[in-house]
């Protein structure tokens, strides 16, 4: 493990993952923040070769070296992570929620796995080939894989997993939606067809939902399934100590490890243990009193206490993700595209950088985050950037005039706005700096923070004027689930609507050629900006903190944690 090292190298980490045509995202140990000014914007485009592996940035890998030999793991022991929300169900089927992508994968397998340069690798599957057309994909499955109940995961499962997951109708399935049908052609090879050309099919089957699960425990636990879940990985449930903790025990029986784990067998440790603690600060706290080994930081002032702290590693990670300011486009005065305009003008993201992140982070211009194919740093000059005057100009043309107190006033209604968002740090402090620039030109808002469960759901009903929020997505689709016209009422929680637009996700959709592909999203992007369905505002920089006496863990894509190889190397 590369030790600590201050992040005053984090402008240059970022500005190697805004640009080339192949970006990663970073891993790095990092002790201080960085000011905006260190920190600038992409310079080039970013786009990924041309082929169906190349489908999100993977986070570069990260791991740590057990001091003892190789020869002789240091076995047993818990590993604790605290996750802020419990979730509802471990159904990779159900709708999804806070803290279930988390858990799953140590529950389920997948298919495929998407290793640290952005290629799939075999994992239940031994291979696969799609044909010259497109619309036909055949998977050959290993035929040693059982599920934690003793069944075996064969092509009977895999179908029956794919017509659950596609039945179901949860936003996690929508990369099915070309999916006609799968079938066994014999006990350990399956067939996938499609209606058109599937552009996120594999970025689909590498998500946790896309898990395969087993067909005789569904059968028998029916709607208890999601409580008492049973696929074929590393980890088994154990228990679910409701509210406080969900408990997974290895599996004794694991021999089918993706190919980048050197450690094909069981796991080392004999527990994972998920601690629900909403609080960030308690979180903190419990990390550093050695009663949970591993969180994720958010915030810089937190992330300053750490680097204090000996007994810990902390390791920089930068996410496919977006936060961003919606507007409800479905709801005056946001119904009104001047109104979007001259807000997004309001909001100065140099001050949000420095004031709410100490520069932790990278000003966004553009709906796509820059480590995913079809961001384009040309679309800089599109930005609806800070202009205070700009936006007092475009309310006035909008119908808006300033009251007796300085508030904006259209047919005697005060310009008076709901913010909403979800108690996640920074967003307290970013809610409250957006409050002031909007004040500072007449808008009064009002921030309601929930629960990351409650919030999701006053989203989605579009129970809201602004949003603060935050994408995190693995593909490039991310534009076509959060603004095609169709997923108004899902997805979409802006109401926006453009044909246009539809039209060009609707292409790129289909397009197997990253290169093409990409240059679509360009297009799109072009569209919406002057639209303004949302202001960018930062691409965020997550942080893990974890315990040093774990060691041999390996952080792979998504930020997600594999504990194969993790070993617990002190009390």
């Amino acid at each position: 493990m590369r030790t600590l090292r201050y992040l005053a190298l984090l402008a240059l980490v970022l500005i190697i993952a805004g640009c080339g045509a192949a970006p990663q995202t970073a891993a790095t140990p990092i002790v201080q923040p960085t000011t905006a000014a260190e920190a600038p914007a992409a310079t080039s485009a970013a786009t990924t070769e041309a082929t169906p592996e190349a489908t999100a940035a993977a986070t570069t890998e990260a791991t740590t070296e057990p001091t003892t030999a190789a020869t002789e793991p240091v076995m047993g022991g818990t590993v604790t992570r605290a996750i802020t929300a419990e979730p509802t169900s471990l159904d990779p089927h159900a709708a999804p929620g806070s803290g279930q992508n988390i858990i799953l994968p140590y529950i389920f397998d997948t298919l495929i796995f998407r290793d640290m340069d952005n290629t799939y690798k075999p994992y239940l599957a031994k291979s696969w080939e799609i044909s010259e057309d497109g619309l036909t994909v055949t998977f050959t499955l290993r035929d040693d894989v059982t599920f934690h109940d003793g069944t075996p995961l064969n092509a009977d499962a895999v179908v029956f997993t794919f017509n659950r997951f596609k039945d179901a109708k949860t936003s996690s399935g929508e990369g099915l939606a070309m999916m006609t049908g799968v079938e066994a052609v014999d006990a350990y090879t399956v067939r996938f067809t499609f209606s058109a050309p599937s552009a996120v099919f594999f970025s689909t089957l590498v998500t946790p939902y896309a898990g395969i699960v087993s067909p005789t425990a569904v059968e028998a636990e029916g709607d208890a399934f999601g409580q008492q879940p049973v696929g074929s990985g590393p980890f088994k449930i154990a228990e679910w100590q409701q509210g406080t903790a969900v408990v997974l025990e290895r599996n004794p029986d694991y021999k089918w490890s993706p190919e980048t784990i050197s450690n094909p067998g069981a796991p080392y440790i004999d527990n994972v243990v998920f601690k629900v603690i909403p609080d960030a600060a308690t979180q903190l706290a419990a990390l550093q009193a050695g009663e949970v080994d591993l969180i994720f930081v958010n915030s810089p002032n937190h992330i300053s206490k750490l680097t204090e702290d000996s007994t810990v590693q902390l390791i920089e990670t930068q996410l496919n993700s977006m936060v961003y300011l919606g507007f409800n486009c479905a709801k005056a005065p946001f119904d009104d595209v001047k109104v979007r305009q001259a807000l997004s003008h309001a909001i100065n993201k140099d001050e949000i950088l420095l004031a709410a992140l100490n520069g932790m982070g990278q000003v966004a211009f553009a709906p796509m985050a820059p480590t995913l194919p079809g961001f384009d740093a040309s679309l800089k000059d599109l930005e609806l950037g800070y202009d205070p005057a700009k936006a007092t100009e475009l309310l006035t043309e909008a119908g808006f005039a300033p009251g007796p107190d300085g508030t904006m006033t259209k047919d005697d209604q005060a310009l008076n706005l709901v913010l909403l968002t979800f108690a996640r740090a920074p967003n307290e402090d970013v809610a409250t700096l957006i409050q002031n620039q909007l004040k500072a030109i007449g808008v009064n808002v009002e921030i309601q923070q929930f629960d990351t469960a409650t919030a999701a759901k006053a989203a989605t009903e579009g129970q809201f004027h602004l949003i603060l929020w935050r994408y995190d997505r693995n593909d490039a689709d991310v534009l076509n689930v959060n603004l095609h016209s169709d997923r108004i009422g899902s997805s979409n929680r802006f109401g926006y609507s453009n044909p246009e637009v539809d039209a060009l996700l609707d292409q790129a959709a289909q397009e197997l050629d990253e290169t093409k592909r990409a240059a679509l999203y360009v297009e799109a992007q072009k569209l919406i900006m002057p639209d303004a369905p949302w202001q960018p505002l930062y691409i965020p920089v997550d942080v893990l903190a974890i315990s040093k006496r774990v060691e041999g863990f390996h952080l792979a894509s998504m930020g997600r944690i594999l504990l194969n190889e993790a070993q617990v190397v002190a009390p």
